[in-house]
């Protein structure tokens, strides 16, 4: 489960112990960054997504051909019982869930079946497993109504406002979440806008330069999330410090202790 190190991977930061560590998502493009971030550290590693030649059909990480490498369990989280994924990260201290259907233009049944239902059933497998932390990924989506209306930076205690079923659904994950942190540290995360060519942010500028969050800065904030001391639940937006930035990091920088890399 714990795949080799390959050439171009990320060297090593890691400081605290090792652990194991699950990832649901590990074949999208965060889950390849935090998957060769985590595998230099020495952590041991469960890769769980959907099964490659439907990943591949759904036009999803086609161009990364390390992608089923990762992949230690291939089922869709909606369908899956909760049983079974629950036998996937069996001592497994912390679970990263990445797993969604992203495409904010989806109005069909399955963006409800795989971001509402399917996280229901990772969250409830990581109480049935004795899961520790869980991260649960959110985005900036379940904000963008808010854009334009605040002064100043918008921050997670300015609430939510949604264009999409996609940001509901964020909405509800956050939701899960904190019901959630009864049982265990959960960590909601707003991620900002990750895509594999970081220089493109600065090409194109506009929203996409305003919400960037960079290759290096997604491994900065992701290993913060290991090992910093919190409450049962930190709601927080994550993404590089871009000069045309407008969402607040806080309390993510503070709480975590993590520092986004200079913007050049």
């Amino acid at each position: 489960m714990n795949h080799a190190m390959r050439s171009g991977d990320v060297p090593p930061v890691h400081r605290g112990p090792m652990v194991r560590i699950g990832i649901t998502g590990v074949c999208g493009l965060i889950g390849g960054i935090i998957h060769a971030a985590f595998t230099a550290d020495g952590h041991e590693l469960v890769g769980i997504d959907r099964p490659t030649e439907e990943r591949l059909a759904r036009g999803r990480n086609v161009d990364d051909s390390g992608a089923a490498e990762r992949l230690d369990h291939a089922c869709d989280i909606s369908e899956t019982s909760i049983e079974e994924l629950t036998a996937m990260i069996t001592g497994c201290k912390i679970v990263f869930h990445l797993a969604a259907d992203a495409d904010p233009s989806n109005w069909e049944r399955s963006m409800l079946e795989v971001n509402i239902e399917g996280s229901h059933r990772v969250i409830e497998a990581c109480k049935a497993a004795g899961v520790e932390r869980l991260i649960l990924a959110s985005s900036g989506l379940a904000q963008i109504g808010l854009e334009g209306r605040i002064d100043g930076e918008i921050g997670v205690e300015h609430g939510v406002s949604i264009d999409s079923p996609y940001g509901l659904t964020k909405i509800m994950v956050e939701t899960m979440g904190r019901k959630a942190s009864q049982f265990m540290q959960v960590i909601a995360v707003r991620i900002g806008t990750v895509i594999p060519d970081d220089d493109e942010h600065r090409r194109r500028g506009g929203r996409l330069m305003a919400t960037a969050f960079l290759q290096e800065d997604v491994r900065r904030f992701f290993r913060a999330c290991i090992d910093a001391e919190f409450k049962e639940y930190l709601l927080t937006a994550a993404q590089s410090d871009s000069p045309t930035r407008f969402i607040s990091l806080q309390p993510g920088l503070s709480i975590l202790g993590w520092h986004p890399v200079e913007w050049n």
